[in-house]
Formats: structure tokens, C-alpha cells, sequence
């Protein structure tokens, strides 16, 4: 479903990722954890072309997203390929996005409408169907300032699972909620993995990445320091900057000194 090759992003001098190779299987979920300024957010915003990376690249269902441009391996990338790729790709962000001035169902649907210009009639179905998934069908009439952030979220999910997209991502998509209103965002997310959708996700949330990926992956200064399933990533980690990470976040014990 998705292979990265070697991508390296700059922001002027600052290299922010450096050299991040990933391959992903239809219906695999893949949780990024890592520090702040570990280049998760970054790595996500590459796949989805709204960051340009500065090398490497990025295969998707088989086929390689731009072409090379020279015997120094430059992509180069064409607008109307990167916007066939981003309506294959769905991506749910830290913070809503809604359009105020639209419902609930106005907002699920512009995706469909503009971008692959689908009728009314497939757009209002859509986003039914996919306000039933998330529990919200009841508020499609209503208006985003009327909801609560969790609420908002679920909104923002089902805006774009109304793309029907191969791949989901989510970048921190709880981090901007109050502590109750998590779950019922982490919930629709779990939902989505028990039906198969291939899925890559950055957050913190530690017991969800345990309970829901199939794969965790340790970022540090650009790089997958560390990767394999979650009970080994986050229970018995071998690099010592995983380690610390975890302890940071409560969610990992070095074994108990065993006395003579």
C-alpha cells in the first residue's frame, strides 16, 4: 500500500528528516510515537504531499508518486498527480478545520463535491453514511460551534472517510481535546482498524497504540530508531532513547533488581 524510500525534508538548514524508510500492507495500522520535534508530524504531512520532500521516495498502491528528473535521482511532480494521490489519501489533523458556516453534513460533504466532483445525491449519502459510522448521523443538521471537540473531531473523520480513501492518516488528532472527550475519538479510530482500514498514526497515546497497531515505530531526530510489534516496542524496548521516552510517559518499567 505505501513505501518510502530514503526521504530526507529541510526546512532551510535544518534537516528534519533524515533518510525514513517505511513499507505498509493493506489493512496494517502503524503508530508513530516519538518526542516533539522528532519529525512524526513531518514524515505524515510527506506522505500526503503537503510537505514536498527534499529526497527519497514515495511509492503508493504500487505506483511511484512524481518522476525522476535527473541521474541524481530529483523527483520532480506534477499538481494534477499529487491531487489524484491526496484523494486516495485521507488525513485527519490535531485541529478540526471545520467551516463554520456549513453543517455538520455540508462539511463531509465538500470534499467529495469539489474534489471528485461526485453529484449531490453521492455526496448527501456519503455523508450520511459515514455521520452514521461515527455516531453523529443525529447532528448533521447542526453547526460546528454547537459541538463539543470531540464531537468536531468525529466530524473531521467522517469528512474524510466520505473520500473513501485507501489510507488513513491521523497527526495527533486527540492532542487538542480535553482528557474526557479522548475516548470517544479513540474509539471511532479503533472501529475503523477493526474493519481493515490501513492506517498511519502519530500520537501520544500509548495504551490505544499498545491496544490497536499492529506495528509501533520510534522516532528520534529524523529517524525510525526503533520498530516491531507494540508489545515489544513498549513493553521490552532496546534502544535507551525508547526507554526514556516511555518512562517519560509512564509506560514503561525496568525490571526489578533480583536480590541474593
Amino acid at each position: 500500500m505505501l513505501k518510502i524510500d530514503g526521504l530526507h525534508k529541510s526546512f532551510g538548514d535544518l534537516e528534519v528528516l533524515k533518510g525514513i524508510d517505511l513499507s505498509m500492507h493493506k489493512g496494517e495500522v502503524v503508530v508513530l510515537i516519538g518526542a516533539s520535534g522528532s519529525g512524526k508530524s513531518t514524515m505524515l504531512r510527506c506522505v500526503n504531499f503537503m510537505e514536498m520532500p527534499t529526497t527519497g521516495r514515495i511509492v503508493f498502491d504500487g505506483k511511484p508518486v512524481g518522476k525522476i528528473h535527473d541521474k541524481l535521482g530529483h523527483v520532480y511532480y506534477v499538481d494534477s498527480d499529487l491531487a489524484q494521490h491526496r484523494a486516495h489519501v485521507g488525513m485527519v489533523f490535531q485541529h478540526f478545520n471545520l467551516f463554520p458556516h456549513m453543517t455538520v453534513k455540508q462539511n463531509v460533504m465538500e470534499g467529495a463535491k469539489t474534489v471528485l466532483k461526485l453529484d449531490k445525491e453521492e455526496c448527501e449519502h456519503r455523508a450520511m453514511k459515514y455521520l452514521e459510522k461515527v455516531g453523529l448521523a443525529w447532528k448533521a443538521d447542526a453547526y460546528p460551534s454547537s459541538l463539543s471537540g470531540g464531537q468536531q473531531q468525529r466530524v473531521a473523520i467522517a469528512r474524510a472517510l466520505a473520500m473513501e480513501p485507501a489510507l488513513m492518516l491521523f497527526d495527533e488528532a486527540t492532542s487538542a481535546l480535553d482528557p474526557e472527550l479522548v475516548g470517544e475519538v479513540l474509539e471511532t479510530m479503533k472501529e475503523l482498524a477493526d474493519e481493515g482500514m490501513t492506517m498511519l498514526i502519530v500520537t501520544h497515546e500509548l495504551g490505544f497504540a499498545y491496544s490497536v497497531a499492529d506495528r509501533v515505530m520510534f522516532l528520534a531526530d529524523g529517524k525510525i530508531l526503533e520498530q516491531g510489534k507494540p508489545e515489544e516496542v513498549l513493553t521490552y524496548p532496546k534502544e535507551e532513547r525508547t526507554k526514556k521516552f516511555l518512562r517519560g510517559h509512564g509506560a514503561f518499567r525496568l525490571p526489578e533488581p533480583q536480590l541474593d
